[in-house]
C-alpha cells in the first residue's frame, strides 16, 4: 500500500523525496482524518446515486471506510510519511482492498474539494 498514487510502476521513490513530499501534512491530517473518511462515505453515496458506482461497489466502499476508521482509532492504521496526506492514504487503502472500486472514490472530486470538506 505504500505505492504513491502518482508513482510509475517499477520506479522507486527515494525515501528523502517521500519525506519531503509528506512534510507536515500527514501529522496535521491526523486531526481531521475521520472527517475525511466521513466525507468519502458521503461522496461514495453520491457516486452511486448518479450511476458511477454499483450497489455492490458502494457497499464495499462503505464497509472498507468503516474498517479504516476503526483501524485508525485503534492504532492499527497509522497515517505516516508513506502517504503524502490523508486523501492519498484513504484512496490507497481503498484501492488496495477493492481494486477499481477504490480508485473511483476520487471521481468528480478534486484535491481542493477534499480539503474544503
Amino acid at each position: 500500500m505504500a505505492d504513491l498514487l502518482w508513482q510509475k510502476p517499477g520506479v522507486a521513490v527515494d525515501a528523502k523525496i517521500q519525506t519531503f513530499l509528506a512534510g507536515d501534512d500527514v501529522i496535521l491530517d491526523r486531526a481531521f482524518f475521520l472527517y475525511d473518511v466521513a466525507a468519502s462515505k458521503a461522496h461514495a453515496q453520491g457516486l452511486q446515486h448518479i450511476g458511477i458506482l454499483s450497489g455492490d461497489e458502494l457497499d464495499g466502499l462503505l464497509r472498507e471506510l468503516d474498517v479504516l476508521a476503526e483501524d485508525f482509532r485503534s492504532g492499527a492504521f497509522v497515517l505516516d510519511e508513506r502517504f503524502e496526506d490523508c486523501h492519498s492514504a484513504i484512496e490507497a487503502r481503498l484501492t488496495e482492498r477493492l481494486g477499481d472500486a477504490g480508485r473511483k472514490i476520487h471521481t468528480g472530486r478534486s484535491r481542493n474539494d477534499q480539503i474544503l470538506v
